[in-house]
């Protein structure tokens, strides 16, 4: 037994004390003994809830300095592939990823053309179609699809489509253009697997804008082993109305056209000398490609990995290696296209990304509202939602054609989304 505490007890017997309570060397042996106590029981209790509040602050600490910054939809596929992570309280409800088709607010008009494969049918017409891509009831989806080209214009919407004409044993597809409002006449068609008469013009749309459309053009070509005049390949820019029926002439160099220089302005005049194209031929021959063409009069919008290009035609060589005839080579017009062609035109995710997410891609595009990113492959269009930053979880796909590429992209935001909902199925789908 401790010493003090039997002094104490022999103190406490000795009776009532003379003073009222304790006297002063009871007191102080009292409160010596209680500091000794505390003293030596304080260091155990501070240990302990240190130690506990230490592990906490550490385990904290960990979670701020391991934790990354993904989005969560990544971190929730991560988890689904490592369930062995995924340990969740039974009290804690799963967290979950937000409903990313909810956020889209564009919708998106695409043209299509599906070329036949040259082995079937090298003179085979191209064949267009149109796919409207928009949020109906917080679901992105096709809400309308139909032959032809559907292209804003103006206040209007109107129809790109192949005419195709028998004369005897010729033939003839061009395109053509009209209001998608006005019932357009009734003409021939012919049987895309069918080979056989000599086509002396056929056209295939290379891009439709909201002003201007790329066409090329052929003429005056062979079928099978019937001999033909020399073929003559030509690509041009023209205003939309500039292939509206009755504004077409019998020879391409003689129709309405839109030259680099028109649309570039002085920026085209560097490129134009620097590049030297050779024009277009009136006839068959080379005596006409002395002079370089200036002006810019053949040249034609192309896709380039996410973006619209502008493509100088130079005709400086033989048609498919033949001794008469000519064709073009193309090259590239180190100019950005100015918004007259396209609207817009900014691809919001690298292309670098877009390649490591999607190694098949062989273009992409995103929207003005940058909420949704396409991605093209050989047999897919693929949309991803986009929010600060690309989410690489599909919310739908378009399944394409074989030999079937993008020649138009074309947006709507705000009311316009359900106006054009509204219109193009009208036109692409007629009751």
């Amino acid at each position: 037994m401790d010493p003090m505490d039997n002094e104490l007890k022999k103190e406490l017997a000795r009776g009532p004390f003379s003073q009222n309570g304790f006297n002063d060397s009871l007191r102080k042996r009292i409160e010596e003994r209680i500091d000794n106590q505390v003293a030596v029981r304080r260091p155990r209790r501070w240990s302990a809830w240190s130690t506990g509040v230490s592990a906490v602050l550490a385990s904290a600490l960990l979670f701020l300095f391991v934790t990354d910054n993904r989005p969560l939809p990544l971190m929730q596929q991560e988890a689904a592939e490592k369930p062995e992570l995924q340990q969740p309280s039974a009290a804690a409800p799963a967290p979950h990823g937000p409903d990313w088709e909810a956020t889209v607010r564009s919708a998106l008009l695409i043209g299509l053309r599906s070329d036949a494969p040259a082995a079937e049918n090298p003179q085979a017409p191209s064949t267009y179609r149109t796919v409207l891509i928009a949020p109906d009831r917080n679901r992105l989806q096709k809400t309308a699809e139909g032959e032809g080209i559907l292209m804003p214009y103006k206040l209007d919407f109107w129809k790109i489509e192949n005419e195709p004409k028998a004369t005897g044993s010729q033939e003839t597809h061009t395109l053509t253009a009209h209001l998608a409002s006005a019932k357009p006449k009734t003409s021939g068609s012919t049987d895309r697997g069918k080979p056989a008469q000599t086509i002396v013009r056929a056209e295939k749309l290379m891009f439709a804008g909201n002003r201007y459309v790329a066409v090329a053009q052929t003429t005056a070509g062979k079928s099978g082993a019937a001999p033909s005049p020399a073929q003559q390949d030509y690509v041009w820019v023209k205003e939309l109305e500039q292939i509206a029926p009755g504004r077409r002439a019998p020879a391409p160099l003689s129709e309405p056209h839109v030259t680099l220089r028109s649309v570039f302005a002085a920026a085209a005049v560097p490129v134009l000398k620097e590049l030297k194209p050779a024009p277009p031929p009136a006839g068959s021959g080379h005596a006409e490609l002395a002079a370089a063409d200036l002006s810019g009069e053949s040249w034609t919008i192309a896709r380039k990995q996410g973006k619209w290009t502008a493509q100088l035609a130079s005709y400086d060589g033989p048609a498919n290696g033949a001794a008469e005839g000519t064709a073009y080579r193309l090259r590239e017009v180190p100019l950005a296209l100015p918004q007259s062609v396209v609207s817009h035109d900014e691809l919001a995710v690298p292309w670098r990304d877009i390649v490591r997410v999607q190694p098949g891609a062989v273009d992409a595009f995103s929207s003005p509202n940058r909420d949704m990113v396409a991605v093209v492959t050989e047999q897919n269009i693929i949309i991803y939602p986009y929010a600060d930053q690309w989410i690489p979880i599909p919310l739908m796909t378009l399944p394409l054609q074989p030999k079937e590429s993008v020649v138009m992209i074309q947006w709507a935001m705000g009311s316009y989304v359900e106006l054009w909902k509204r219109q193009v199925k009208t036109y692409l789908q007629p009751q």
